[in-house]
């Protein structure tokens, strides 16, 4: 036998530029090797500001729980093990069959019979819930545990490494756009409830079966559509904040705009080491194509409807929204109702019908954003 072997290595994809999702499910392959009896691996990721955890990452045969989001409130074995940062293993989960809270119920009907929960910590901060799932009872050996907890630590640093880059270049950017927000002041919360929005609308056309959109996406789709306009940073001021109408050739200047927000995004990401970032594409089509109609009318690159990047239909629909029920020092917000006779007016034409549609099917959900995260002007009746 050879001294000297090389060999390709049984985790060489968790190195590639794949997404965390595409790494999660080679892992669940290799655990399957071991533990046949493992039927979903899955990360939940946890919300601070909404006290919530939420799917982000999972790999299972038919993906039966996504898009789904539950208050720490309502999981009180979830608040405790992550309070202890200890493991749970539920050999038989019809000890849950009585609960009450509509997570536990809502677990339950998805047919799992076994689960073992890791938390996850980036140092002592809580970032979210591993879990191991199978559908039969009983089938987890405490000799196994061993392994799997191997495993959980593989996983919590594939999260801590994709969180960090994340909030790396987010927050790159939200340092840049600050330097906008000086010149050019938002109301006060303005990104963070068309973000929101946009997740909304996210979520809503991802139950309804549309390509591409995994939680993972989605997640990502509400970091980055706060950075959309990330190219005001290269508008002259004189343009920029000029308080009355721009004239042809001021406008074609500010419709640069959306063109400068890709560079800039490309030269900081450069200037960062994260080119190959997996998703350094949506915020580039956020951030350039914003202004796209699906008339084919918009800018910078008169792209139509399916030419436009649905992320980007998304947040144009959000943006508008929160724009239109947002006090201005130039007009007063406009009611829920009168933003939405406009956004019906513009769908079909600038708008994507379904990013409307499914953002005034959801008004409840709209309310308590702008609930919680309102300027405390104007009315959103």
């Amino acid at each position: 036998m050879e001294d000297i072997v090389l060999t390709h290595g049984r985790y060489k994809n968790l190195h590639s530029t794949a997404s965390l999702g595409e790494k999660l499910q080679h892992l669940h392959q290799m655990i399957q090797q071991d533990f046949a009896y493992v039927d979903r691996v899955a990360v939940a990721l946890y919300d601070r500001e909404m006290n919530a955890l939420k799917t982000f990452v999972q790999s299972a045969k038919d993906l039966p729980l996504q898009f789904y989001e539950c208050l720490m409130e309502n999981a009180p074995s979830l608040m405790e093990i992550k309070a202890l940062k200890q493991n749970r293993l539920v050999n038989d989960m019809t000890v849950f069959k009585n609960g009450t809270h509509e997570h536990t119920q809502n677990i339950a009907s998805k047919g799992y019979q076994a689960s073992y929960s890791v938390p996850l910590f980036d140092c002592d901060a809580f970032i979210g819930m591993l879990f191991f799932n199978s559908y039969q009872k009983k089938v987890f050996k405490k000799q196994d545990l061993t392994t799997l907890d191997l495993y959980a630590q593989l996983i919590n640093s594939l999260m801590i490494n994709k969180l960090q880059s994340t909030q790396m270049l987010v927050g790159s950017f939200r340092s840049c756009l600050s330097l906008v927000s000086y010149k050019d002041p938002e109301t006060g919360n303005h990104l963070e409830r068309m973000a929101r929005y946009a997740r909304l609308i996210a979520r809503a056309l991802a139950k309804e079966g549309h390509p591409g959109l995994t939680d993972e996406f989605i997640e990502n789709l509400f970091l980055f559509a706060p950075l959309h306009d990330i190219g005001k940073i290269g508008i002259p001021d004189n343009i920029l904040l000029k308080p009355g109408r721009l004239d042809e050739e001021e406008w074609k200047i500010m419709q640069t705009h959306s063109s400068k927000g890709r560079d800039i995004i490309d030269a900081i990401a450069g200037h960062l080491g994260l080119q190959s970032f997996e998703h350094l594409t949506l915020l580039q089509n956020i951030s350039g194509s914003h202004h796209e109609t699906i008339d084919g009318k918009g800018y910078p690159d008169r792209l139509k409807k399916e030419e436009i990047p649905i992320e980007t239909q998304i947040v144009s629909v959000a943006d508008i929204f929160d724009a239109l029920t947002s006090h201005r020092s130039y007009k007063p917000a406009w009611s829920n109702d009168a933003a939405f006779e406009e956004l019906n007016r513009l769908s079909g034409t600038k708008l994507n019908p379904d990013c409307v549609r499914v953002l005034m099917e959801n008004e409840p959900a709209v309310k308590e954003i702008q609930q919680r995260f309102g300027d405390d002007q104007g009315s959103h009746a």
